[in-house]
């Protein structure tokens, strides 16, 4: 074994115990989930402003819906149509709640956008134990390849053009600026937004974002810039929680 060991490592790679991996991967069942955090300093009434970027329908995959209350600002951003209505339904009695058709980027501008095509739903029936597929949705992504790793065939997938903002604008506009709290789950995209949000915008509010589809350079690249910034970073089984070092003090 030593020897594998060290011929691997002359070639740049580095063997992994697979004990480790699944010791790893029992731990991280059991880390404490985003929404405890989150729901309790909405409870102390330390989060007033929210904004969600990939909010999808508002309630599957999303730690966040078991945390709102009906008096909260919040502005939903959501690109994917059929999602988006599903999402204005689930919230439709948040009177405070804005909602967006838009997606997030580094400007404004028009970009292509891959998801599945709805008629092709079906043939993923067996690979979900609920059966619904609307999930699927969530898998929506600026990259095709995200899809395609995800096992949805390449005929499968259709694009289209949406209209992109800044968080700049939707800040300004909405006079967001004192914002407390902003979750991204934008399938891989998430580090970029993170980065543009933390160049072109002063507030440091408390930061969620999904980390599980990020390039190796892009996730070290974010996390210097968060700890630059001044930010701790806990990570849960999905996410990362990234606050201000002095927010408890």
């Amino acid at each position: 074994m030593k020897i594998v060991k060290k011929f691997f490592g002359a070639i740049g790679y580095k063997l992994i115990d697979k004990d480790y991996i699944k010791s790893l991967r029992i731990t991280e069942k059991f880390l404490c989930p985003p929404e405890k955090f989150i729901k309790s300093l909405i409870k102390k009434k330390k989060i007033k402003k929210i904004i969600q970027v990939g909010a999808n329908d508002g309630v599957r995959d999303d730690f966040l819906n078991k945390c709102l209350k009906k008096n909260i600002s919040i502005i939903f951003v959501e690109p994917i149509p059929s999602a988006f209505e599903r999402l204005k339904y689930n919230y439709r009695n948040f009177k405070k709640a804005i909602f967006l058709n838009k997606a997030i980027d580094t400007k404004k501008t028009k970009k292509k956008i891959f998801s599945i095509n709805p008629k092709f739903s079906n043939h993923y029936e067996n690979g979900y134990n609920d059966g619904d597929m609307e999930w699927l949705s969530v898998l929506a992504s600026f990259k095709k390849k995200h899809l395609e790793n995800h096992g949805i065939k390449e005929n499968h997938i259709i694009s289209k053009n949406i209209s992109t903002l800044t968080f700049k604008e939707i800040i300004q506009k909405y006079n967001f600026f004192n914002l407390d709290l902003i979750v991204i789950d934008t399938e891989g995209f998430d580090a970029i937004l993170v980065m543009n949000f933390l160049k072109t915008i002063n507030s440091r509010p408390i930061i969620v974002f999904e980390h599980l589809h990020i390039s190796r350079n892009n996730l070290e690249s974010v996390l210097k810039i968060l700890n630059k910034n001044n930010y701790n970073i806990i990570k849960t089984e999905s996410d990362f929680i990234c606050f201000q070092k002095n927010f408890f003090f």
